[in-house]
């Protein structure tokens, strides 16, 4: 099993009782956003066979604390070299976006610094670069993209009144 590390929004107000029930549920957990306002993130960084297998244990366990999971983000962390290395670009080239000598400037922070090398989360970075700059990244994840549509696609259910045909054009 891989440590797998992702990120859930939830949508709905968060108070202490659904905070205590995450928390004995779920140990693998960490909450940010302020409690009893809308969309919080709630951080997993969960044991797993793969990304997918860990995002929908841990969808299934929102479910349980009454909890509704509205879209899911990819905590994968890149340097500036792998940024450089999916867009084509050179590593000086995306040092001087991440300073603003170049680029459309605002260039998402680091998560977090280890021994002296910034690192940033690769779903900031792949919007940055779409939204700011017109460079067409991939996605972090294509089951994660399908993820987020089946969330959708979960929300919409109940007021489709053909969904079996619906799910029929999934199945393929």
């Amino acid at each position: 099993m891989r440590s797998q590390r992702f990120s859930i929004v939830v949508e709905q107000p968060f108070d202490e009782v659904a905070r205590d029930a995450l928390a004995e549920r779920c140990r693998d957990a960490t909450v940010t956003g302020i409690p009893h306002q809308r969309g919080v993130v709630i951080s997993f960084e969960r044991d797993a066979p793969t990304l997918i297998d860990g995002v929908v244990t841990a969808v299934r366990d929102l479910d349980a604390v009454g909890l509704r999971a509205a879209s899911v983000r990819d905590d994968g962390l890149v340097t500036t070299d792998t940024v450089a290395e999916r867009v084509g670009r050179s590593p000086e080239a995306v040092r001087l976006w991440v300073v603003g000598r170049t680029g459309a400037g605002s260039f998402p922070e680091p998560a977090e610094t280890r021994s002296g090398t910034a690192y940033y989360r690769w779903s900031e970075v792949v919007t940055w670069l779409r939204d700011r700059m017109g460079v067409d990244a991939a996605d972090p994840d294509p089951a994660l993209a399908a993820v987020n549509l089946a969330l959708q696609l979960r929300e919409l259910a109940p007021r489709v009144s053909r969904m079996a045909a619906i799910r029929a054009l999934i199945a393929g």
